[in-house]
């Protein structure tokens, strides 16, 4: 049996997939700086909870929260409703590394 050569996967545009979930992300670096916010998507997107997680059209990113964490409830709420567009990033603490730079 001949099996043809598998095509690399297409690439998905998650900008266009997730848009809202795209300019909260532009606010938020603007608002905490690009590397806290950049930083905190790459640990997530690695499988580290508690850094970001985005929920939009059915689309998921990153990791979500532990349940002991205290975003979990909001988490949770925004799935057991059916939210079209929810996004969850961990909150920098002033003059702390926060554990994501």
């Amino acid at each position: 049996m001949n099996q043809q050569p598998r095509q690399p996967a297409a690439r998905v545009d998650l900008r266009q997939q997730m848009p809202e979930t795209a300019k909260w992300v532009e606010v938020k670096r603007k608002e905490w700086g690009a590397e806290y916010v950049n930083a905190c998507i790459r640990r997530s997107l690695k499988g580290e909870p508690g850094y970001f997680y985005a929920m939009e059209a059915g689309h998921c990113l990153g990791a979500p929260f532990s349940a002991t964490h205290p975003i979990a409830a909001e988490q949770n709420y925004a799935l057991l409703m059916g939210c079209t567009f929810a996004v969850f990033m961990a909150t920098p603490t002033p003059g702390a590394s926060n554990g994501a730079h």
